[in-house]
């Protein structure tokens, strides 16, 4: 595989990870990811990586936060209901 495209997989697969909560694998990743870009001095890529490697730990932060509520209108609900009585 090309230089440029094995980097930026495993960038795209280190987000992946990090976006499901398995931090230390994505940072693994990100750090080869970035070992490659070096090497090859694919400069754009190295500052992508770098950007985004220094937010993974943003992501710890969000994950323990609470998600909305649902609020669910008249309207919703019967569109919701029409969609299930035609599942049937």
């Amino acid at each position: 595989m090309a230089p440029n495209m094995a980097a930026d997989f495993l960038l795209k697969a280190g987000v992946g990870f990090a976006r499901f909560g398995n931090l230390p694998k994505a940072e693994r990743l990100m750090q080869e990811a970035l070992e490659i870009a070096s090497e090859h001095k694919l400069h754009a890529l190295e500052f992508k990586i770098e950007r985004i490697k220094s937010g993974l730990n943003d992501c710890v932060a969000c994950q323990g936060m609470p998600t909305e509520t649902v609020l669910q209108t008249p309207a919703v609900r019967e569109v919701s209901a029409s969609l299930a009585a035609l599942s049937v």
